[in-house]
């Protein structure tokens, strides 16, 4: 080493980029695939979730409040907001006004909301790249064209900020007639089970198809580098197509109660996340079991149902 060199200042460490996923269980489900997929590729992942929230719920999760607590010590490169699917009631705007769903009023309200957590975001990082994940249809009727509206709002809501994306997830779950579906076909011509049994939440492959949908539509923005993880993960979205649900042949009734089987380094909280339940519910099902001392291989029941996304 020359004594040129005993000077040189090194180059700073790049930290690792941050991704923030903020939203309702659905977007609890994309953060676990996603988390998957990036673990070991030098990103952070940050969450806020609340299985039932959304905007219009602040009684469950009042995200206006809890995000700036969150961004104080976080500063995210990529925010994706999944809040929506519980948003279908009325709105209580900033000064304590309460207007109707789906009047112009509200429309104006909702996306007033949304354009404000994006705010706190770009406050925080103002070069953040920032997307809002849209609802997916559900298996009611009422609630699917409810949705429509508040997905609508959410649109408006991004083009108001040119940093955020909207990212539409309807087609991703729903028929080649735009309705809703829970079934795909993969390649093989296998039926793929896409959403539980309530018709709202996902199952493991309909998080993954989600998850696929949402790194396809960020580009090269989101920090998913090339692999046999990722190209697996996308092929839920290129090698299933989602059927009618009327040929989809309906699963065998059974009686019995779910379970699952606890896996190493599963937590109580962790499982209700995957089956879209709060932990409340998967421990009021499971009573006598400490959920501090799960281990491999032990066996919860699991409740009919969630609580909403």
């Amino acid at each position: 080493m020359t004594p040129r060199d005993l000077f040189r200042s090194l180059a700073p460490k790049k930290a690792p980029p941050v991704i923030l996923v903020v939203g309702d269980s659905l977007s609890i489900s994309l953060a676990d695939t996603l988390d998957g997929v990036l673990n070991g590729h030098g990103s952070r992942l940050v969450r806020l979730g609340k299985v039932g929230g959304g905007l219009t719920r602040p009684e469950l999760l009042d995200f206006p409040q809890a995000l700036p607590e969150l961004l104080r010590d976080q500063r995210p490169d990529v925010a994706i907001f999944m809040i929506g699917a519980n948003d279908a009631m009325p709105l209580v705007t900033a000064d304590g006004a309460r207007v109707l769903f789906d009047s112009t009023p509200w429309k104006a309200a909702y996306a007033a909301a949304a354009a404000r957590l994006v705010d706190m975001v770009l406050t925080a990082n103002p070069k953040a790249a920032i997307f809002w994940v849209g609802a997916p249809p559900m298996a009611d009727r009422a609630l699917s064209a409810a949705l429509r509206t508040v997905n609508a709002a959410l649109r408006d809501a991004c083009t108001s900020k040119p940093p955020c994306r909207f990212i539409d997830t309807w087609e991703t779950f729903s028929d080649a007639e735009d309705a809703y579906t829970p079934t795909a076909r993969d390649l093989s011509g296998a039926l793929i089970p896409l959403r539980t049994g309530d018709g709202v939440h996902l199952t493991d492959a309909g998080a993954r198809r989600l998850t696929a949908r949402v790194i396809s539509a960020t580009g090269d923005v989101l920090p998913v580098p090339p692999s046999p993880a990722r190209d697996a993960l996308l092929a839920a979205l290129t090698e299933a197509t989602p059927i009618p649900q009327a040929t989809a042949s309906p699963p065998p009734r059974d009686e019995s109660p779910r379970k699952h089987v606890v896996k190493r380094g599963e937590t109580m909280a962790s499982i209700a996340r995957q089956h879209g339940l709060t932990p409340d519910a998967l421990r009021r099902a499971n009573k006598g079991v400490d959920p501090k001392k799960l281990r491999q291989g032990q066996t919860l029941i699991l409740p009919a149902g969630g609580d909403g996304p």
